[in-house]
């Protein structure tokens, strides 16, 4: 097997060890043998809890990539070394080193002392002397004599001695530069690092909203809603007239649930600040929520006036011409999203969403959650909604691991055991798609799509997903609860 075979393998025994499928012995007999000998010699493994890579350095296996893999999804740095969940590494061999007693000292060459030897040494001895007096004088004896002497013979002034150190830069220049820092690493979908930078701002200048605002956007659109929530509120505390902070506690409490409240805030927005193109942007989204389809068009189209090349601006302007049924329309803003962003996980995780639940377009679909999950691989919802793509796609048993990766990653997800027992089911596998729908409603006993395939399998039947209509409001970003 090659490394991504290696890896559905993972995710595979995984998912079966998880529902029950086969035991632990098991599992752990079948992950031992997911290893493998490099081009240089070196040992690889896969971890049996987390599925990351490990190589053998000898004394102690360490995360890496190996030789064909996809690099890992970033994640915060820790101080301890990690090590794989249940292998031991071998004893490295011991090789004797010579100890430093039996090195060999160089000797060095001897002179011999002869009277002008003598008087040379005697000479520069006295030089140095003369030195040591001259630099003191000049420094203990007020207004440098010997300096002012030199310096007046030849023409020049005595550049003047610092008598107090430098002040250190503004915390303001500090805290911009970091922002500015952490919106790059954002734009670059390296999200934890600039989650470092905006918090490190926020700390260093305790009255600026601009880190907060920042800070609350990533966690947004990563899922940490109630995070997002707070930071947001804490924006408009430091600066309650600043439309900016009013525009991102909007989108929190909108993504939270809470759309009256939002239209409310975003309007505060924009009345602090009409030329305020993300009020206007978010206040479109707002609006669409409460059923207020003119208003949104129209708040769309002045944020696009005010920022023709803003994301968010295009962005809201998608959400309304999706909405609308405009699906050439909403297709061509959506792309625009990704163009302003090309390298934000974001904007191509939403056009996939649209392009699958409203634009009817699963193959696209899965282009896009693809581009995304290679920005960001971490990101949860990608990996599972990919899985639905090819679903949709008739795509079933490609479908498989990434749904298996994806209940590996967020164990307690409902959904994704009943949309993995799918995928096994339309791939003519039933037997092992019902564990994974008595899975499904053990967490959710109201889950439809379990309850269904559940029944279809045990009648010897293809499950089969029911046609759903496609919501007549955007879609909330999901919500993901960060590991404590």
């Amino acid at each position: 097997m090659n490394v991504q075979e290696m890896e559905r393998r993972f995710f595979e025994l995984k998912g079966k060890f998880d529902v029950g499928a086969i035991s632990e012995d098991e599992f752990k007999a079948e992950i031992a043998k997911l290893q493998f000998e490099d081009q240089v010699g070196k040992r690889w493994m896969i971890g049996a809890q987390s599925g990351k890579w490990y190589v053998n350095e000898g004394a102690r296996w360490i995360p890496g990539t190996p030789p064909g893999a996809e690099p890992p999804p970033p994640e915060p740095r820790t101080s301890a070394p990690a090590k794989p969940e249940t292998l031991r590494a071998p004893a490295r061999s011991r090789v004797a080193l010579p100890s430093a007693r039996a090195l060999p000292t160089p000797s060095l060459p001897t002179l011999p002392i002869t009277g002008p030897l003598l008087i040379v040494v005697a000479g520069l001895a006295a030089l140095v002397i003369v030195l040591i007096a001259w630099i003191a004088i000049d420094l203990m004896v007020p207004g440098k004599p010997i300096s002012s002497f030199f310096g007046n013979l030849t023409g020049g002034a005595t550049a003047p001695r610092a008598t107090t150190p430098l002040a250190a830069p503004p915390a303001s220049n500090n805290a911009a530069a970091l922002i500015a820092m952490g919106d790059t690493l954002f734009l670059q979908s390296r999200v934890d690092a600039a989650l470092a930078q905006y918090q490190s701002a926020a700390q260093i200048t305790p009255t600026n909203p601009a880190p907060l605002i920042r800070w609350s956007r990533a966690l947004a659109m990563r899922g940490q809603i109630a995070d997002a929530l707070t930071r947001a509120q804490q924006a408009t505390q430091r600066a309650p007239n600043d439309a900016e902070a009013n525009a991102q506690l909007c989108r929190a409490q909108l993504w939270g649930g809470a759309a009256e409240d939002a239209v409310a805030t975003c309007n505060r927005a924009v009345q602090q600040d009409s030329k305020n193109a993300n009020a206007h942007a978010f206040l479109a989204e707002a609006y669409l929520h409460v059923g207020r389809q003119t208003d949104a068009l129209a708040q769309a189209q002045l944020a696009l006036q005010l920022a023709p090349n803003s994301a968010e601006a295009h962005r809201a302007q998608a959400w309304v011409l999706t909405l609308q049924g405009q699906k050439e329309n909403a297709f061509a803003e959506w792309k625009q999203t990704t163009v302003l962003e090309p390298d934000l996980y974001f904007r191509h995780f939403e056009f996939a969403e649209a392009l699958r639940v409203y634009l009817g377009n699963p193959n696209d679909a899965v282009v896009e959650y693809q581009k995304s999950l290679a920005l960001y691989g971490g990101y949860i919802p990608a990996i599972h909604r990919l899985g639905l793509a090819l679903i949709d796609a008739n795509k079933s048993r490609e479908a498989i691991p990434h749904l298996q990766r994806a209940i590996t990653l967020d164990p307690t997800n409902a959904e994704g055991f009943a949309y993995l027992g799918i995928a096994f089911g339309k791939s003519n596998q039933c037997n092992q798609a019902i564990p994974y729908f008595d899975q499904a409603l053990k967490f959710d006993p109201n889950n439809s799509i379990a309850q269904r395939g559940l029944a279809d399998c045990k009648s010897g039947k293809s499950p089969e997903l029911a046609p759903v209509a496609p919501p007549t409001v955007p879609l909330i970003v999901p919500t993901l609860v960060p590991p404590k």
